[in-house]
């Protein structure tokens, strides 16, 4: 869901699939060129073009993920804290992660803002769930939508605290989402900082690129640090809901 701590623009009041009005796409246009920006256009390893049906079916398979440690393990972490990091997936999953963004264009921008922009897929973002659908289900929860998530490397503001649900408390809702790492992630260029349930206490998790964190959004409190690095930090959230 968006990061909307107050600084980011979120149109989710009026619908989390219509897009964004011009006055604030042409607003952020004047402060940035997207297209520098974007992580699935950058080129540092130029991998070979597949097919599209081998992006589908490489995205969609379990095969490219790890897990941490055993998913009874991961599954009691998740619901007593609200969050853990679950494993990583292959290189090759995120170059077909890279490419299908790159030859997809998303259904909506979700949010804008001067430090953050997220932009989302509704249905064929299903293609990102293939990995962990099989465990979602056992956990009662299906696929919602997906987004990439991108923070500036010109913020100097951290997001608000916050979950994702339309009025920012617990309710009847419940999602889990998945933050897969599409760069690394480290505190000063903007890890999400979480308030765990069980400890009270805040942490964050960085890591690697690939790096796969789970958290109940719709329960956790959590916020993203402001990048005081000169690259942007992308995550790719995968949304499920109960």
């Amino acid at each position: 869901m968006a990061e909307n701590g107050g600084r980011t623009e979120s149109i989710h009041d009026e619908g989390w699939w219509k897009n964004a009005n011009h006055d604030s796409t042409q607003r952020l246009a004047d402060q940035f060129d997207f297209n520098e920006w974007q992580w699935f256009l950058q080129s540092e390893s130029a991998p070979p073009v597949p097919p599209p049906a081998a992006v589908v079916e490489g995205l969609a398979s379990p095969e490219h993920f790890t897990w941490l440690r055993s998913k009874e393990g991961l599954e009691q972490e998740l619901f007593s804290e609200g969050v853990v990091r679950i494993g990583s997936v292959s290189d090759q999953w995120l170059n077909l992660a890279q490419h299908f963004c790159k030859t997809n264009p998303f259904d909506n921008v979700l949010s804008l803002g001067s430090e953050r922009r997220e932009d989302g897929y509704a249905e064929k973002g299903r293609v990102f769930a293939g990995p962990w659908e099989e465990w979602m289900k056992s956990l009662k929860h299906e696929y919602s939508y997906a987004s990439v998530i991108t923070a500036f490397p010109t913020s100097d503001h951290h997001q608000g605290w916050h979950r994702d649900t339309p009025d920012d408390e617990e309710n009847s809702y419940h999602q889990i989402t998945l933050m897969v790492y599409l760069t690394d992630v480290t505190q000063a260029n903007g890890a999400t900082q979480f308030r765990r349930i069980a400890s009270q206490d805040e942490m964050l998790i960085e890591g690697s690129r690939g790096t796969v964190v789970a958290f109940e959004s719709s329960r956790t409190e959590h916020r993203g640090l402001a990048n005081r690095q000169d690259k942007p930090r992308v995550l790719l959230y995968i949304a499920f809901d109960d």
